[in-house]
């Protein structure tokens, strides 16, 4: 049975025996016994989960966790390949909202291994990476990969894939560094979107602050964010009970709440510049046809600004490609990156 496999299997049982152990403690034990009812609150599977996952992309996948200090006020996680090889390209991949690194690309992770040294960075308050300026904005985390990556790591060229808010991320980099980034991957994200389009998108969600959505703080909130972000799987997602749902929230977003969601409202906020500059670098865009947070006519307008760039639409697919058409998605990346 393949890895990924037996993971999901564990996670799935995991979350079943949990959840049964919790109704018989439920049971047994009145509302005065918070002592034993505050243990399950504990976000003991999803560190589990994640330990296990750090498991799997160090043994598997061969990759090794490092983290470089940028400034001496800022630090950028990092899993780098553990065996370089010289005759493979190396290729950074930005994450999204949604947790660390290593959630969003245990589905990739495996195979774009097997074809390129990867550089996988947590975006600074995600993950362990953390800096202590008060800077929020895309171009503080374009340069904190950006240095990490030549400074930090030595690493001249290179090419970079993104997703969702790390395709942002992708175009400054590309901008500040365009002989060292050699080509770029956007999927599923908002870059060039006038005010006009933001505006329309944020409408969808009522008085709710968007920021708020993309850092969940309830059950409801996190089942929100998925239900949007996907068009496929959900039948899957809706059977996880809450409590694991309030774990995940507990692990992914408490810690760094406020400057994650300060980063968000940064990038509500800022105005786009109705000119934005063609990045130079080749690039591909790939979009889910049913993506709800970056409606598809977003792909076709990265398109028309970007005249070295070719689109690929997933059909039946929403704004979570990685997650949804994972193996479409690598087959995409290596062809482009690798000129197959």
């Amino acid at each position: 049975m393949a890895p990924m496999k037996l993971i999901h299997l564990l996670h799935r049982y995991l979350s079943v025996a949990l959840t049964f152990f919790q109704s018989i403690i439920s049971c047994l034990f009145d509302d005065n016994n918070h002592r034993i009812l505050h243990f399950l609150e504990y976000p003991i599977l999803i560190k589990f989960v994640d330990a296990i996952l750090s498991l799997y992309f160090w043994v598997f996948c061969d990759l090794r966790p490092i983290t470089v200090d940028i400034d001496g006020d800022s630090t950028v996680h990092f899993w780098v390949s553990g065996h370089r090889k010289f005759e493979r390209k190396n290729l950074v991949m930005l994450h999204g909202y949604g947790g660390n690194s290593k959630w969003q690309f245990v589905h990739q992770v495996a195979d774009l291994s097997k074809s390129f040294n990867v550089f996988i960075p947590d975006m600074v308050f995600f993950g362990k990476s953390y800096s202590k300026r008060s800077d929020r904005s895309v171009e503080m985390q374009a340069r904190c990969v950006g240095l990490g990556m030549v400074k930090g790591l030595g690493v001249g060229r290179f090419s970079v894939y993104s997703i969702s808010y790390g395709g942002f991320v992708a175009y400054r980099m590309a901008e500040i560094w365009p002989e060292t980034v050699e080509k770029v991957v956007i999927v599923s994200s908002g870059v060039g979107f006038t005010e006009e389009q933001k505006t329309a998108e944020m409408k969808k969600y009522g008085d709710r602050d968007l920021s708020e959505i993309l850092v969940p703080r309830s059950p409801h909130d996190l089942r929100l964010l998925v239900r949007a972000s996907m068009n496929t799987g959900l039948t899957h997602f809706e059977w996880v009970p809450d409590f694991v749902l309030s774990q995940f929230i507990a692990v992914m977003y408490e810690k760094n709440r406020k400057e994650l969601i300060e980063l968000a409202k940064n990038l509500l906020a800022t105005e786009e510049n109705p000119d934005l500059p063609a990045i130079k670098q080749e690039t591909l865009i790939v979009w889910g046809e049913n993506d709800k947070i970056f409606p598809v006519q977003f792909a076709h307008g990265l398109r028309r600004l970007l005249p070295n760039s070719r689109l690929e639409i997933i059909k039946e697919i929403g704004h979570a490609v990685n997650i949804e058409a994972p193996g479409a998605l690598n087959n995409f990346i290596i062809s482009f990156v690798l000129d197959r």
